[in-house]
């Protein structure tokens, strides 16, 4: 994409309403799965910038105002506190263009890059899942750009299916399928709400 081009809106993946299953995490030995402390702050923004999409003071904020109480999970990095994952249950029944009752986003999923491959995603996201389920939410989301394919092969591997809102979305999630290998079964996802 061009500088100065708007990237396409983020492509949705909705978690199916009558799966109550909490995905199977194995975290590696050492790595501690917890929930959010005020001391991780400075840690989790670095994290969070660390592919280079810094996040601002007002962003975090904004975040933090949204999350579920608990609903913020980090792995510890092996005989340390370093915070090297992340994903947290945010409360967002309107993201902008679809309104989705009682529904959560699972947002700001990050791992370090000396971390990857370990099954800490996987993690932090069936953690998320599993809060969100013990609150009773309705609808779990999570929004992605499509050119992130190895966090769209993590939320598919989890069990989150492609949202064919409109045309233009199918064309893209069929682009997205061929670039990962994966079935574009589009009869089988969800079209509506």
């Amino acid at each position: 994409m061009s500088s100065g081009q708007v990237p396409p809106p983020c492509l949705y993946l909705l978690w199916p309403r009558l799966k109550r299953d909490v995905p199977k995490a194995n975290i590696p030995v050492h790595y501690t799965l917890r929930t959010y402390r005020e001391s991780d702050e400075c840690g989790l923004l670095n994290l969070l910038g660390s592919d280079g999409e810094s996040v601002t003071q007002k962003e975090w904020s904004h975040y933090r105002d949204m999350l579920l109480p608990k609903g913020l999970f980090v792995i510890d990095a092996p005989g340390s506190s370093e915070v090297v994952a992340t994903a947290g249950a945010v409360h967002n029944p309107n993201p902008g263009r679809y309104y989705f009752p009682f529904g959560g986003e699972l947002g700001y999923v990050a791992v370090g890059r000396d971390h990857r491959r370990r099954g800490l995603g996987v993690a932090v996201c069936a953690a998320v899942i599993g809060r969100f389920l013990s609150a009773g939410y309705e609808n779990i989301r999570v929004g992605v750009q499509e050119h992130r394919l190895a966090a769209i092969h993590l939320y598919l591997h989890l069990g989150f299916e492609p949202f064919l809102h409109s045309t233009e979305v199918r064309a893209r999630w069929q682009r997205v399928c061929e670039a990962l290998g994966v079935p574009y079964v589009p009869d089988n996802w969800p079209s509506g709400q």
